[in-house]
């Protein structure tokens, strides 16, 4: 808007901390004498639930409450896709709960899985959920294009026999069109999501340890899988090219904190990882009570949380707490958002 000697200006979000402002009208163009200065600073917000609460409850967010909230995956529409698991056993608890912060608003999907849900996985076009259970072959799917009502459906043997027990995580590859999990076993699957038929790809993957996966999504880099080894307390990568599994990131085995290089990285008991635009891997490290970061040229830092301290506190990096968080998500805006399982909410943490 103009005054008539004076523009006012709305600025874009730009990466950097020191830009240029310019002004183009038609063939005239304006540039500010000075810089415009941007701080970055993160917070974390609790978007919904209530540590305490006796179950799930819907409505608008002030309104929405969880038993544990665990893992996350979020949609184009920035529909966010909660699995909640049961306290003190009661099985009825396992349910499916999708939250759209825009609209303010959350409804259940499914309101009795029975077995415990894991990492969910949308598919490529953005339209379609899929769910791992804890128990066996049995999974879940729901798509917007059946108006999210939810199909139970079973991984289905091909040619060869397979035997898994626990799938902890659903991962889409662009490379080849399949999606992936890894059983607890240390067997890795993939199966064509249109019609279950799985095959064996690897076995022998760190068995014992239950483990979250999720494929590169960076243009060249498709083939590689990591995954993040619970039990192990490290981050694997599997290159479908040539089969090769190395340790990414922390000590197999040694479960700690610590940041720094990769090689002297330790993790406690991490669970759900995402990937940035910026390629960064971000995940939960439970037991330590905060979630970490990894940067493509092999650093880890804590993002946000203090190591070892559990609470229910939001505000900036030195003063935010978390209680045993699993679960990660980010939208196309590049905000994060947190599965606080004990604390029983979704906490948002946003860079701005």
């Amino acid at each position: 808007q103009s005054t008539g000697d004076k523009l006012y200006v709305i600025t874009p979000r730009k990466p950097g901390e020191d830009c240029v402002i310019t002004v183009s009208v038609g063939g005239d163009k304006a540039v500010f004498e000075e810089h415009f200065t941007y701080h970055i600073q993160t917070t974390v917000t609790t978007l919904c639930g209530v540590k305490g609460a006796p179950g799930v409850q819907t409505g608008n967010m002030a309104e929405t409450q969880f038993p544990y909230v665990t893992y996350l995956a979020i949609d184009v529409d920035h529909n966010l896709f909660v699995c909640c698991r049961e306290i003190n056993n009661y099985y009825d608890q396992n349910k499916v709960v999708l939250v759209n912060e825009r609209e303010d608003k959350s409804q259940i999907l499914i309101p009795n899985t029975g077995a415990p849900l894991n990492q969910p996985c949308i598919s490529e076009d953005g339209k379609t959920v899929f769910i791992p259970t804890d128990n066996g072959n049995d999974y879940w799917e729901l798509s917007s294009d059946n108006m999210w009502i939810p199909r139970k459906l079973t991984l289905r043997k091909s040619a060869e026999d397979f035997s898994i027990d626990y799938k902890h995580s659903f991962s889409m590859c662009k490379y080849d069109g399949f999606m992936y999990t890894r059983a607890k076993n240390g067997t890795l699957l993939k199966f064509d999501p249109k019609t279950g038929y799985a095959q064996v790809v690897a076995t022998g993957l760190m068995n014992g340890s239950d483990s979250y996966i999720l494929f590169s999504p960076q243009q060249g880099e498709e083939h590689i899988l990591y995954l993040a080894y619970t039990n192990a307390h490290c981050i694997y990568t599997y290159n479908l090219k040539t089969g090769a599994h190395k340790l990414f990131a922390g000590m197999v085995n040694t479960p700690g904190y610590a940041d720094g290089p990769c090689e002297y990285a330790l993790f406690d008991t991490p669970r759900q990882i995402i990937l940035t635009a910026e390629n960064d891997l971000f995940l939960a490290d439970s037991n330590n009570h905060v979630i970490r970061k990894i940067t493509q040229d092999g650093v880890v830092s804590t993002v946000i949380g203090q190591a070892g301290m559990t609470g229910n506190q939001d505000g900036t990096p030195e003063v935010a707490l978390f209680n045993e968080p699993f679960g990660v998500a980010v939208d196309t805006d590049g905000t994060i958002y947190i599965g606080d399982s004990k604390n029983q909410s979704i906490r948002r943490l946003a860079i701005e």
